[in-house]
C-alpha cells in the first residue's frame, strides 16, 4: 500500500484559527485544578469508543479505492483511501430513510502537530473519528433510521501535497470522493450485494429520504457535498440529500476573507452551535444562515440554534479534550467547574442525538395542519424559545423570502437611516467593518444598526408602506442587546400604528431570549442578532391591513446598546 510522509509546521487544526499549544497548556490546567501534581501529566489521550457498546453498529471495510487531486505535485495527483467505517441498520423490514454522518478533523496519526503526518495510518494507531459517533449512530437506528459513518480521516490527513495553504481546498476535493464512494457501495448493496458490509441490505435504502449530518470541518464538507449534488446530474447512488444538518460546521477558512464558500444547498437545514465552542471561537458557523437569509430564490426553511452551555468536542465521543481550556474565558458560562450553563459530554450527545431526530420528523413528516417546525418550537407564528430540551438557548429561522416582508435589513437597506429621538445615536456596521470607527466584536456579520442611549425613553420610529400585514403571523426582529438590565425591566415595546390614529403597543420583557445576557463576564463581544418574534395576534385592535408605521421605544433606565439586524413580517 502507498503511504505517504509530509512534516508541517501550521499549527491550524478544524478551525478558523487553532492553538494547540494553548490546548496542551489548557488540558494541564484543567488536570491541575482537579487536584492532579503537572509532574504526572501526559498527553491527553483519545477516547474511541468500543463499538460493542453500540449493538446496532458494526464496523465495515470495504477495500481501497484511488481518488484524484488537482493542484499538487504529479507524485501526488492520486492517493490511496481505504473505505472503512460504521454502519447502522435498524431492526425490522425497510426500507429505511438513512442519514450520513460525518465526522471532523482532529488530531492523529494522519493529522499530527509537529510531527511525521502519515497516510494511510497503521490501524492500531489510527483514531476512529467515525467511531466516535457511534453513539449517534446507534440512536438514529434505534429511532428507524438506517446510518452511514465513512471514515474521512484520509480526506483531512496532512499528507499527499497538503499544506498549510491548501489542505482546505484538498479537504474538499478528497472528501466528496470518498463520500461517493461510500455511497455507490451502499447503493450496491441495496441492489443485492451487500457481501462488502456483511449483513443483508437488500432494498434497505429508502432514496427519497436521505440526510446528511456533519460536525466540525465534517460540517462543512457536508454542505459542500449537498451543494455539488444539487448542481449535477447524480446516479441514484449520489443524488441530492432531502435534509442537513449542520454540527459546529467550519470550513477552517476566515470567513471574512472567502463568506462565498459558506453556503447551503436549498433543502431543509440546521445548524446546532455551542457557546462555549472554541474551535469556532468567531462564530463563522452562524454565517450559513446569513447565506440562506441572502438567497431570494430559497424555498426551504433554515434553522440556527445557538445552545450557549456546548462546546465544540464533546459531539464527537472520540475527541477527548474539553476544548474550554484552549480559552478559558467567559467563565461564569462556560468554565465547567464554576457554571451552571455548561453541558457535560453526556448531555451534549442526548441533546444532539434528540435534535436530529426531531428535525428529521419535522422534515419528513406528513403535511397536516400543524407547522412542522413547531416540534422545534420554531413555528414562525409562535414566539422564539428561550430554551432547547431544557437548557438555555437562542434561535434563527431563516424563511423563504416570500414568506418574509422586510421592513428594515441594516445591510441592505438604503443609506437613509430611520428617524430617532434626540437622545438616541445610529452607527450601520456592515458586515466584517468596523462599527463606529471601532472593531466589530464577533461575530464579524451580520450587518447592524448600533443604537446607542443614555436616558429613557428614546424612540427609533420605521414608516410602513402600503401594504396589507393581516396575511402574515409575527413581527420578527434579528437583534442582540448589550445593556445592564434585570429581570423585571421592560427592555423595549414595539408600537404598530394604522391609518385611523390606532396605536398598539406590546412590551417586551428583559427576559425574553434575544435580550439575554447571562452576565457583562459571560458574553463579551457576543453580539449575533437572534430572533425576537412577536406574534401580530398580541396587536389586537390595530388594522392590519392598513398600518403606516413601527416604533421601537427603548424604556431602559440604564445607558443600553442595541444591534438591530433585520425587521420583517414572517408568515407559515
Amino acid at each position: 500500500m502507498n503511504s505517504s510522509v509530509h512534516r508541517h509546521t501550521s499549527q491550524r487544526c478544524d478551525r478558523p484559527i487553532c492553538w494547540i499549544a494553548q490546548l496542551a497548556l489548557g488540558f494541564c490546567l484543567a488536570l491541575i485544578g482537579a487536584g492532579l501534581p503537572a509532574q504526572s501529566l501526559a498527553p491527553p489521550p483519545t477516547l474511541t469508543p468500543d463499538l460493542a457498546d453500540f449493538p446496532l453498529v458494526q464496523p465495515y471495510d470495504l477495500g481501497v479505492i484511488t481518488i484524484s487531486q488537482q493542484g499538487v505535485a504529479a507524485p501526488f495527483h492520486t492517493m490511496p483511501i481505504p473505505l472503512t467505517g460504521a454502519i447502522a441498520v435498524p431492526d425490522g423490514p425497510g426500507p429505511f430513510p438513512w442519514v450520513l454522518l460525518l465526522h471532523g478533523r482532529h488530531p492523529g496519526c494522519h493529522f499530527a502537530d509537529g510531527d511525521d503526518s502519515q497516510w494511510p495510518c497503521p490501524p492500531e494507531t489510527e483514531t476512529r473519528y467515525d467511531w466516535g459517533l457511534a453513539y449517534l449512530a446507534q440512536a438514529l437506528a434505534e429511532a428507524g433510521y438506517g446510518v452511514l459513518v465513512p471514515n474521512l480521516n484520509g480526506a483531512f490527513t496532512d499528507t499527499y501535497g497538503a499544506t498549510a495553504a491548501n489542505r482546505s481546498d484538498l479537504a474538499d476535493q478528497r472528501s466528496s470522493q470518498i463520500i461517493n464512494a461510500h455511497l455507490t457501495q451502499l447503493e450496491a448493496a441495496h441492489r443485492g450485494d451487500s457481501g462488502d458490509f456483511d449483513m443483508p441490505l437488500d432494498g434497505q435504502v429508502d432514496h427519497s429520504k436521505l440526510a446528511v449530518v456533519g460536525h466540525s470541518m465534517g460540517g462543512g464538507a457536508a454542505a459542500l457535498w449537498a451543494l455539488g449534488q444539487a448542481q449535477a446530474s447524480q446516479p441514484a447512488s449520489t443524488r441530492p440529500p432531502s435534509a442537513l444538518v449542520l454540527v459546529a460546521p467550519t470550513r477552517s477558512q476566515s470567513v471574512s476573507d472567502r463568506p462565498e464558500v459558506f453556503q447551503l444547498p436549498d433543502v431543509p437545514a440546521a445548524v446546532l452551535v455551542g457557546g462555549c465552542d472554541r474551535d469556532i471561537f468567531d462564530f463563522s458557523s452562524l454565517y450559513y444562515l446569513e447565506t440562506a437569509r441572502q438567497d431570494s430564490a430559497r424555498t426551504t426553511p433554515a434553522i440556527g440554534v445557538l445552545l450557549w452551555g456546548a462546546n465544540h468536542n464533546f459531539f464527537n465521543a472520540a475527541v477527548a479534550p474539553d476544548d474550554y481550556y484552549r480559552l478559558p474565558n467567559h467563565r461564569d458560562l462556560c468554565d465547567p467547574q464554576r457554571s451552571s450553563h455548561r453541558l457535560s459530554r453526556v448531555i451534549q450527545e442526548d441533546v444532539l442525538s434528540q435534535y436530529i431526530i426531531t428535525f428529521l420528523q419535522a422534515v419528513w413528516s406528513e403535511p397536516t395542519d400543524r407547522h412542522p417546525l413547531a416540534t422545534l418550537g420554531l413555528a414562525p407564528d409562535r414566539a422564539a424559545p428561550s430554551h432547547f430540551q431544557g437548557l438555555s438557548a437562542t434561535t434563527n429561522l431563516v424563511l423563504p423570502a416570500t414568506h418574509r416582508f422586510t421592513v428594515f435589513n441594516a445591510e441592505t437597506s438604503p443609506e437613509q437611516l430611520p428617524q430617532p429621538s434626540p437622545g438616541l445615536t445610529l452607527h450601520r456596521c456592515p458586515s466584517f467593518a468596523a462599527c463606529a470607527g471601532r472593531p466589530r466584536p464577533y461575530p464579524k456579520f451580520p450587518g447592524v444598526l448600533a443604537l446607542r442611549w443614555a436616558t429613557p425613553t428614546e424612540q427609533l420610529h420605521f414608516p410602513l408602506p402600503s401594504v396589507p400585514i393581516n396575511t402574515f403571523d409575527s413581527l420578527e426582529l434579528r437583534l442582540a442587546m448589550n445593556a445592564n438590565v434585570t429581570d423585571s425591566e421592560v427592555a423595549l415595546g414595539l408600537i404598530l400604528q394604522d391609518q385611523q390614529g390606532k396605536a398598539v403597543r406590546v412590551d417586551i420583557p428583559a427576559t425574553a431570549p434575544a435580550l439575554r445576557q447571562f452576565s457583562e463576564k459571560a458574553t463579551p463581544g457576543h453580539t449575533y442578532p437572534t430572533a425576537l418574534r412577536v406574534p401580530l395576534q398580541q396587536f389586537h385592535g390595530v388594522n392590519l391591513t392598513a398600518l403606516v408605521s413601527l416604533t421601537i421605544v427603548l424604556d431602559q433606565v440604564s445607558p443600553g446598546r442595541l444591534y438591530l439586524s433585520t425587521i420583517e413580517f414572517v408568515r407559515r
